[in-house]
């Protein structure tokens, strides 16, 4: 009891009132925790060590639509496939070493430097985690992202890149992120927001996926997830970018 206080009950007066400041932030590592905890939990992240998801992708102030293709596996191995109605099939992929991206504007490329640092640990299969690759994680403040109550972690990874996550106050899901890639066009800063999250055997996932950057939005939307069956060879480098490996 304070002092004031004290002297307040003796004399009988009332204490003046104390202000009542914002509630304390919790940590990043609860934040987290309560994330995983939401879609599924620990142990059902780690159930399975492969999966195929299908979808469609979409730029809707272009008028372009198209479908997806998304196979990955742990550790880190990972492939997308994007076809677009008339402009073909693109195609990204990490096999554990090699990075790359096949597409009909760009022809066959090897990822190097950033670009292929970036891509390695986005093709983390247990991500969700946050076990690997950070320097630190750091609840930055509550704000609001996408018309919701949402704690705003920062996330510094060993690659040096800073990352801001945004979690849901009440569901505790991941809602969106604040990023910075390199790309073939530069440094590009990227919105992306994360919504509609379904449960496939278990594990909770965000089934629409919006991104904008450099003034366009992207949308991809996943229908089906499947695990497990994915063979190795699905992350075999395509004839073209064997080319290029020396």
């Amino acid at each position: 009891m304070s002092l004031v206080t004290v002297l307040a009950l003796t004399l009988g007066i009332r204490a003046p009132a104390v202000a009542q400041g914002p509630p304390p932030l919790p940590r990043a590592g609860d934040i987290i925790a309560k994330y995983v905890d939401a879609i599924g939990g620990r142990e059902v992240v780690l159930k399975h060590a492969s999966r195929r998801a299908v979808g469609t992708f979409s730029m809707p102030a272009q008028g372009i639509t198209g479908t997806l293709e998304l196979v990955a596996a742990r550790p880190d191995r990972f492939l997308l496939k994007v076809t677009l109605e008339g402009l073909g099939e693109m195609q990204t992929g990490y096999d554990g070493s090699t990075g790359w991206i096949v597409s009909p504007i760009t022809g066959p490329m090897l990822l190097q430097g950033k670009q292929l640092e970036q891509l390695r640990f986005e093709s983390d299969f247990d991500a969700a985690l946050h076990e690997e690759g950070f320097q630190a994680l750091e609840t930055v403040e509550r704000t609001d992202f996408e018309g919701r109550p949402a704690y705003k972690v920062r996330a510094l990874r060993k690659t040096g890149d800073e990352d801001f996550e945004f979690y849901d106050v009440e569901t505790g899901f991941l809602v969106g992120s604040v990023v910075t890639r390199e790309s073939p066009l530069g440094s590009v800063k990227a919105t992306n927001v994360m919504s509609d999250y379904r449960a496939f055997d278990g594990l909770k996932i965000p089934t629409r996926q919006v991104q904008r950057a450099m003034g366009a939005e992207q949308v991809l939307t996943i229908s089906s997830v499947e695990f497990g069956g994915v063979a190795a060879s699905s992350f075999e480098l395509p004839q073209a970018i064997r080319a290029l490996v020396k």
